[in-house]
């Protein structure tokens, strides 16, 4: 009887977690994310199995050694991991939510995308 009382309360649980659930605030998101900032000349690219964005590198301005490391838009710039070789440059600007990736001859520009809503 008390197993079956345990799986009752769990069963409950998974239902209310993944039906009523917390929701995503995209726009919160948004906001948050445009206080990041990224500007690296790639000198360093962590390897394929990290799900964090370590790259290392040098700021194009201050020609100091830095990385784009962020708690809050590791998620967002992972996505372009397959985009980025040494020699780029990454440009990702305070205040706004677009993520680019410079190259010799290209520049590939990437905007903050959530449910389906782009944002700029």
């Amino acid at each position: 009887m008390k197993n079956t009382k345990k799986y009752t309360i769990l069963l409950f649980s998974y239902t209310y977690l993944f039906s009523c659930g917390p929701t995503y605030d995209c726009d919160a998101s948004a906001e948050d994310l445009k206080g990041d900032e990224c500007l690296l000349i790639v000198h360093k690219i962590p390897s394929n199995t990290d799900d964090r964005f370590d790259y290392k590198g040098i700021n194009p301005i201050t020609k100091k050694d830095c990385d784009c490391n962020s708690s809050r838009s590791d998620r967002w710039w992972v996505k372009y991991k397959d985009h980025i070789e040494i020699g780029d440059t990454i440009i990702k600007k305070k205040g706004e939510l677009i993520f680019s990736i410079h190259k010799k001859d290209t520049v590939m520009s990437f905007n903050f995308e959530c449910d389906g809503k782009v944002y700029k």
